[in-house]
């Protein structure tokens, strides 16, 4: 049995991999016919080099009256590079950073070593710095709690990162290109949530009823979620015009971006996250009582469900609202500051669609769990016999382990 178990696995999880590949690169070919992706003409004209800063040649400051009681001090920074990337690479140019102490507060300055980029304008212009490089550093700490991942979750852990980075490469190469290819935003949000439904449940809990349990489960999350934003969209008459951004953003295409579809697809797609962690948590939770204790009853199985469900309601529904508060607790503050009432600062349509956000999130949560757990003991009501099913260990090796339910068929 183990070795047809083996076999049946390896088979499934390849078509699984080809299946999701497959999604992406077509959908990426479709999404991409008309985008205007990285297209210089919509921002600024300019060739863009990525520079190691080799040598700083000059440091100047200079007080500024720009009319206000507050002077302001201008630096203007020299300094040479060698250009990383592209048909200059090699290439030494000289580069100027100008920052002050408050307009442009979010600039650091440059030093020796630092990755930075560099804009020339049009020909002959000096070039001055943009941002600095910074995914290096964060690329070093996902390698790290990748790594950590797999040592603690082993094969668990490597499915777990290969449907993350799927989802996201759903997100990035087919959802964001079919939007600036001025596709529908609805269709194509619905799209992606379902391919990240189909997917990522089998990689984790494997190809059985569990799975599918979970599926059913964040299937019912994220039509709540979807169906809750529209209803609320309507009846607060939202307009999608949130930030500053927005503005850019419409303009993007001839036709203008529908931004009330873009706010739809945005929380629906928060939700998603969630609502996919406590499907499988539920599923899991329901099993693992099943296979462990052997009981069979509906009612037993519903209830340890709920009760497991509860808990996890708890701490899910805290994390989310925390997480957004954090998020965006500078915009808070700034709101705060200007507003004359509290009423008028929750009623801005920036804080109302964050607000919405994180409602519409914590209700997908609490439909979820009790579905789930009513999807799983429908499942399992009945199954009593005890099956020995094949598994694979973190190290690889091969074991047959005596459950007393049937995994690979549930």
């Amino acid at each position: 049995m183990g070795k047809k178990t083996v076999n049946k696995n390896v088979k499934q999880y390849a078509l699984l991999l080809l299946f999701s590949f497959l999604a992406i690169i077509i959908g990426n070919r479709i999404a991409c016919k008309n985008a205007r992706i990285f297209d210089p003409e919509v921002g600024e004209v300019a060739e863009t080099y990525l520079v190691k800063v080799d040598s700083i040649l000059s440091v100047t400051e200079e007080k500024r009256d720009y009319g206000g009681a507050t002077d302001v001090t201008q630096t203007t920074i020299k300094f040479t590079g060698t250009v990383l990337f592209g048909e200059r690479k090699g290439d030494s140019i000289a580069v100027t950073q100008i920052y002050d102490d408050i307009l442009t507060g979010n600039i650091a300055a440059v030093e020796k070593g630092d990755w930075i980029y560099a804009y020339i304008p049009a020909e002959g212009a000096e070039a001055t710095a943009g941002n600095f490089f910074r995914i290096k550093e964060l690329s070093v700490l996902f390698v790290i709690i990748v790594a950590f991942l797999i040592l603690f979750a082993r094969l668990k852990g490597v499915a777990s990162v290969l449907s993350l980075g799927l989802t996201v490469a759903a997100v990035f190469f087919v959802f964001v290109p079919a939007i600036l290819s001025g596709y529908n935003v609805y269709l194509w949000a619905l799209l992606v949530c379902a391919y990240a439904i189909i997917i990522t449940p089998p990689y984790i809990g494997g190809f059985n009823k569990k799975s599918l349990a979970s599926i059913l489960g964040s299937v019912s999350g994220v039509a709540l979620a979807g169906v809750l934003t529209l209803v609320l969209n309507a009846v607060m008459k939202i307009t999608g015009f949130a930030s500053e951004e927005d503005m850019f953003v419409v303009s993007i295409l001839s036709e203008p971006i529908d931004l009330k579809a873009v706010t739809f697809a945005a929380i629906i797609i928060g939700a998603l996250g969630s609502t996919l962690d406590v499907s499988m948590s539920i599923a899991t939770s329901v099993w693992e009582m099943h296979d462990s204790t052997g009981n069979s009853d509906f009612r037993s199985l519903l209830d340890s469900g709920f009760n497991i469900g509860r808990d996890i309601l708890g701490t899910q529904i805290s994390t989310l609202i925390l997480a957004y508060i954090g998020t965006s607790l500078c915009t808070v503050l700034l709101l705060v500051a200007y507003q004359t009432s509290i009423l008028e600062l929750l009623n801005l349509e920036q804080v109302i669609i964050q607000l919405e956000d994180m409602l519409v999130g914590a209700a997908t949560i609490i439909l979820t769990i009790p579905f789930t757990a009513l999807i799983s003991a429908l499942m399992l009501s009945g199954k009593e016999e005890p099956q020995r099913e094949f598994v694979i260990d973190g190290s690889g090796e091969q074991s047959a382990a005596a459950e007393p339910g049937n995994r690979e068929n549930s």
